[in-house]
């Protein structure tokens, strides 16, 4: 039994084998992982942009689209929204630049403008019905930083003054509030 030869180095036994290669996958998937949590993150941050935007232009929106010819009783009522997405894709000037000829169309400005207070009157009814005094607290930030008439319109320093809170917490509360209103409004829930 003296002749028999060392195994030189470390067997590949079939279990070794696998062990490596779902190391391996499990190597790839994390990294698969990460960059979806990227792409995700990204998403987040232009959709997060989008809504923002969305608020700052809504009464204009909703003006131009009381003003349009077709009113928004002659627009499907739940067309679908995804030429707004497309649109909002990339939060950049080329963004800005096509918000007249999103204007332009009356019956999709009215789609958009019927959509996004839907979405705010859901929203409002959510923080009505909470029983968290903070997120009645959210959407009067909203109204005021956003929904109320020019003259009502409240600063961030004023809103906090008026919720006996430190501002802090109205910035907070208004980051917060966009992310809720963004997945409402492009149906992502995060």
């Amino acid at each position: 039994a003296m002749n028999k030869k060392k195994p030189s180095g470390p067997i590949l036994t079939p279990t070794l084998l696998r062990a490596i290669s779902e190391a391996a996958a499990q190597k790839g998937v994390e990294a698969y992982r990460k960059e979806v949590e990227i792409q995700r993150a990204k998403a987040r941050d232009s959709r997060f942009q989008n809504t923002k935007l969305l608020l700052e232009k809504y009464k204009g929106l909703e003006e131009h689209s009381k003003g349009a010819v077709q009113s928004a009783s002659q627009v499907d009522d739940d067309m679908d929204l995804e030429e707004l997405v497309h649109i909002m894709k990339g939060y950049d000037e080329r963004y800005e630049a096509s918000v007249p000829s999103i204007m332009k169309s009356a019956a999709f400005t009215s789609t958009v403008v019927h959509h996004v207070q839907r979405m705010l009157d859901f929203y409002k009814r959510c923080c009505d019905v909470s029983q968290k005094p903070e997120d009645s607290r959210r959407y009067r930030v909203i109204h005021y930083l956003y929904l109320a008439e020019p003259e009502e319109r409240k600063s961030f320093q004023q809103i906090a003054d008026q919720e006996m809170v430190d501002i802090s917490t109205i910035y907070k509360d208004h980051k917060l509030a966009l992310r809720q209103l963004s997945a409402l409004f492009f149906g992502y829930f995060e």
